[in-house]
């Protein structure tokens, strides 16, 4: 839990200094609400935690860890391109879109 807080720490202290956190709130905002065709990312969140809290139960814990990894094997297929997607984010100048 510490890391993921330090984690979005520095997302929020990086899209601060370079002052893109506007943009930053409306890409978060937009995972999380509806926009016509798309989506909710909220879906995807609510299954893997009721999944995830199933595995509390000692004996369901196996069939739990199935269905979490099956549910991010799917997440990668649904949004193809992952990697690639991530490399051009990741190493992509700011003007170069």
């Amino acid at each position: 839990m510490v890391f993921a807080l330090l984690f979005i720490g520095v997302v929020l202290l990086v899209a601060g200094a370079r002052d893109t956190q506007d943009d930053l709130f409306k890409l978060v905002k937009g995972d999380f609400t509806t926009n016509g065709n798309q989506k909710s990312f909220l879906y995807w969140i609510v299954s893997i935690l009721l999944i995830g809290t199933l595995g509390y139960i000692e004996r369901i814990r196996p069939l739990s860890r199935a269905f979490l990894v099956l549910v991010l094997v799917v997440l990668f297929i649904k949004n193809g391109g992952v990697f690639q997607n991530l490399n051009k984010q990741l190493f992509s100048k700011e003007g170069d879109e």
